[in-house]
């Protein structure tokens, strides 16, 4: 599983993709549990008792959420690693640092051009000589477009809790229903009330389990990317701080060149 992950990650031991392994870890305990859930027949009785069949759609939704987290956890990863060579080799050198074209020097051919990070970068190279704050806005800018995507998990959750909620209506008016329809009280119609009203009852709690149960997993997928966007942040602010801002503002008082 680990050479998988680095594999996808295009090798190095940096643990830029470790999230990507803990996705899959967790995708596998789920899909195991399902798979234990199948096998003593409690999916097939909450697919066929949910009439209303808003438990499909819970679970269809679950399933497209889920495939969309792995998605971000690798573009984010991706960004991860480009964050983690971009400080590795900041460290390594001394000195003030160089910008040519826009663009810090020793870290020219480097970075994947287009994204997040080098992105930042170059606007940390460009606006080397501004005030402090210009880096808190750009640091404050880099957060938002990372926790913009992983926004999509928060949605995802509600959708899903509400999906259960609304379930739980379905099946109370289902019930409420079946005790209007009696219009006599002879056996077979009581029979036929009773039967319309635990099928209502049954909606109702599958429902609320199902959309709680999928908001509440969803949610521990998405937090890994959670993570990881705080790893990304961590990573980024120590750079600017540390590696970028003096260095950058020493080259700009001391040379002219960019």
């Amino acid at each position: 599983m680990t050479s998988l992950v680095r594999v996808i990650g295009g090798g190095g031991g940096d643990g830029a993709y470790d999230a990507v392994f803990r996705w899959i870890l967790i995708a596998t305990l789920m899909g195991l549990s399902a798979v234990i859930l199948w096998d003593y027949g409690l999916l097939q009785y909450l697919f066929s008792a949910d009439t209303s069949r808003i438990s499909v759609l819970i679970a269809a939704l679950f399933l497209a959420f889920a495939v969309h987290s792995l998605w971000i956890i690798l573009w984010m990863s991706r960004e991860y690693r480009q964050a983690l060579i971009a400080a590795d080799t900041l460290n390594q050198c001394t000195g003030p640092l160089k910008v040519s074209d826009g663009q810090i020097a020793v870290l020219s051919g480097k970075l994947a051009p287009g994204g997040l990070i080098e992105t930042y970068l170059r606007t940390v190279a460009t606006t080397r000589s501004g005030p402090d704050r210009d880096r808190s806005v750009l640091l404050q800018s880099l957060s938002a477009s990372l926790r913009r995507r992983t926004k999509v998990g928060t949605y995802g959750s509600d959708l899903l809790y509400k999906l259960g909620m609304l379930g739980t209506m379905i099946g109370f008016v289902m019930m409420l229903n079946s005790m209007g329809d009696m219009k006599n009280f002879d056996v077979e119609t009581l029979r036929a009330a009773l039967q319309r009203m635990i099928g209502g009852m049954a909606v109702s709690l599958l429902t609320t389990i199902a959309g709680l149960v999928g908001g509440i997993l969803l949610r521990i997928l998405y937090n890994v990317a959670d993570a990881l966007m705080t790893d990304i942040l961590q990573t980024m602010v120590q750079m600017t701080e540390t590696a970028l801002g003096s260095r950058l503002a020493l080259q700009s008082g001391t040379s002219g060149d960019v």
